[in-house]
């Protein structure tokens, strides 16, 4: 465990923290990832293979399984490492080797799953209650209010997801793009406070977060978050542009000035800076900590073959004890939660 000690966070000063990285720290520090060894899988597999009776080939009653029913065997003790290098580390962790190709796409999803509820609970990724989210191209364009940049082949913007934590599990990869890059909020803070530090401040106050339509009658559609917050004394950070331009064009919201909208385009110009790139294999697990990184994915270009398409199973995890909640984090507690949400995983 990385208990490195820091001292308490202010904004407007230099944030001393572990997950302040550079895109060379994660290249020279094997720490963050997670190469599963055959013994590993030997466990994980037959963790998935003794389920089955009891999910019956219906992956909704993954549902109704709490984590002690969960044994990861092997990889247990490295799960911890990894929950820790999430907490108090880099905020980044990749599992790499999970054979799709030998494993039913039910044992896949017990797998990771079960990997999941160690490391916090789920929340659904969308109003049909959805809790393993499918990351592939619905044909939409983000230009659309409605619309989520994961239902798109289009170049995302950097943000974080609306949980602690977000898994992806790369289920097919594209014909080609699709690159993976993410970024350390607390370096890419610190940088403006370097480069820019009028934004800061600005940073700190509150903006209008789109809803993306998902409301129940009568609900205002959008919340206010700030981007920088300091919360127990540790910096945590809410980002996600478009999530914001499109929530103050959103009728009764103020206009985004010309301040606000600069503030943001030099946040995402120092994360593309300081990003860290990484394709994803099938079979891999990402997981981040969305209080300290960004991330996106570059756009790509698909398989024409039904089946074959670019899919990513996304997980939304909430974890209290990671840091306090952001604003941004407590409008999604729940996930997204409407009266006709009903939780549902569909492979």
């Amino acid at each position: 465990m990385r208990l490195a000690p820091r001292s308490p966070a202010v904004i407007g000063r230099p944030v001393d923290d572990p997950a302040n990285w550079l895109p060379n720290n994660l290249a020279q520090d094997p720490r963050w990832r997670f190469e599963l060894t055959n013994a590993e899988i030997d466990d994980l597999h037959t963790m998935a293979v003794r389920l089955g009776p009891r999910l019956g080939g219906d992956p909704n009653r993954l549902l109704d399984l709490t984590t002690s029913d969960f044994n990861l065997g092997r990889f247990g003790e490295r799960l911890e490492q990894l929950r820790s290098e999430l907490k108090d580390g880099f905020g980044v962790a990749l599992i790499r080797g999970l054979p799709l190709d030998t494993l039913s796409r039910l044992e896949a999803a017990t797998i990771y799953w079960a990997i999941g509820s160690h490391l916090g609970q789920a929340r659904s990724n969308n109003p049909d209650g959805d809790m393993l989210g499918h990351v592939t191209d619905l044909g939409k364009s983000q230009d659309d209010p409605n619309s989520r940049g994961y239902q798109t082949r289009e170049t995302m913007d950097y943000h974080c997801d609306q949980a602690s934590i977000v898994g992806l599990l790369c289920v097919q990869e594209p014909k080609s793009g699709g690159l993976s890059k993410i970024a350390s909020a607390v370096a890419v803070y610190n940088a403006l406070l370097q480069r820019a530090p009028e934004t800061v401040e600005l940073l700190s106050r509150k903006f209008c977060w789109t809803k993306h339509g998902e409301t129940d009658d009568g609900e205002q559609a959008y919340y206010e978050s700030p981007v920088f917050s300091v919360l127990d004394d540790k910096l945590c950070v809410s980002f996600g542009p478009r999530h914001i331009i499109k929530g103050h064009d959103l009728p009764g919201a103020p206009a985004l000035s010309s301040a606000q909208a600069e503030a943001i385009r030099i946040t995402e110009e120092l994360a593309e800076e300081l990003h860290y790139s990484m394709q994803l294999q099938r079979g891999d697990m990402q997981f981040l900590n969305n209080f300290v990184v960004l991330h996106t994915r570059t756009a790509y270009i698909d398989w024409p073959e039904p089946g074959k398409q670019r899919l990513l199973w996304r997980l939304w995890l909430s974890a209290p004890d990671l840091r306090s909640p952001t604003d941004y984090v407590k409008q999604w507690d729940a996930g997204v939660s409407l009266s006709r949400t009903q939780p549902r995983i569909v492979l």
